[in-house]
């Protein structure tokens, strides 16, 4: 049983067998390097098993540990039992043990690994959310450098949107001071640079419905109320396979439209919605929900009886929990959505 604590330079590797701690040492960041120590202090009797915390290195490590034979996994950080004496003297050795320990406790349970041309999009699809922010930030930026200078937007341009005219009234704009206009054109610059590059990432990003393996469920996606060809791509390649949850309530705990809850002798409490979820699809989701209910008359219906005895904020949550569970429904079951269908 072998607990790795992965970093860019040095590995911190400990190995367990069934009775006892074989040895925690430090090695090079390299899967073979691991596996020329096994070879070399462990017959072919022994059967191998990995883990590592999901972390910013991705998946490769665990595919070329799978490759040569081991049966290994990537854990959620949290999962991973803790003692206090731990948590308070942390170091690389401390985690790369308790990662191993708990390995081979059983009490260790892997995330989904989605195959590499997933990932691939995956990361397609999170690089154009990235861009978005890229440009929101410069065009704040923008805004703020008319602010600061006491120079008003005109009122044809004072809206979310930005137009061919308003970036030309921009870039003729008087302002005080050499440096200040210098500071100007090299924002829109960069606004232009951001702009062409995020418009082509998301061309190719909305190509990724019409692919193969794609194109059946997004159809059936599409034809929910509130769900665009972005979400619906995000839903498709953040999710891989929906069989791999076995029923909605899993599916829910991983989207994390659910509160936490707190029960204790005849006390049973629920708070806000739980902390453990995925942040993009869940938003994703819960905006989406407020365009459902203009569109769905069984979830217009819901909203509208819901908010007599709830603030809109939390109504929203509640229809967008039901909207989660009839995409599960249409994905699980292949069958299109049907517009009015109470449930």
């Amino acid at each position: 049983y072998i607990g790795i604590d992965v970093h860019k330079r040095l590995w911190s590797v400990s190995i367990f067998t069934e009775n006892l701690h074989h040895k925690t040492f430090s090695q090079g960041p390299e899967p073979s390097i691991l596996k020329a120590y096994l070879d070399k202090h462990f017959s072919d009797g022994y059967e191998i098993f990995c883990a590592y915390e999901a972390c910013k290195f991705g998946f490769w490590i665990q595919r070329e540990l799978q490759s040569y034979g081991y049966d290994c996994i990537v854990i959620n950080p949290a999962d991973i039992p803790t003692t206090n004496k731990e948590t308070s003297e942390k170091t690389d050795p401390v985690d790369s043990r308790k990662i191993a320990k708990a390995l081979k406790a059983g009490m260790l349970r892997g995330i989904y690994i989605p195959d590499i041309e997933v990932e691939a999009h995956r990361q397609l699809f999170r690089y154009r959310k990235r861009l978005w922010g890229d440009l929101v930030r410069v065009k704040n930026q923008i805004k703020d450098k008319l602010i600061s200078s006491g120079v008003g937007i005109p009122r044809e341009f004072d809206n979310p949107y930005w137009t061919k005219a308003f970036l030309h009234w921009l870039s003729q704009v008087e302002l005080p001071g050499s440096s200040l206009r210098l500071t100007m054109d090299l924002l829109l610059n960069q606004y232009h640079q951001v702009n062409r590059l995020f418009l082509d990432v998301s061309i190719e990003v909305r190509k990724l419905q019409r692919q193969k393996r794609y194109k059946e469920d997004a159809k059936l996606l599409r034809q929910i109320p509130g769900i665009g060809p972005l979400t619906t791509v995000q839903l498709l390649v953040e999710l891989g396979d929906i069989n791999r949850f076995e029923n909605f309530r899993k599916f829910n705990s991983y989207i994390g439209l659910k509160p936490m809850t707190h029960s204790s002798g005849d006390n049973d409490r629920k708070g806000y919605m739980t902390y453990r979820s995925h942040q993009g699809l869940r938003s994703s989701i819960v905006e989406c929900a407020w365009t459902a209910v203009q569109h769905d008359p069984a979830l217009l219906q819901k909203y509208e009886q819901l908010l007599s005895n709830h603030t809109k904020k939390r109504t929203i949550i509640i229809i967008a929990r039901k909207l989660l569970s009839r995409i599960y429904h249409v994905l699980k079951t292949k069958e299109p959505y049907v517009v009015g269908l109470i449930q």
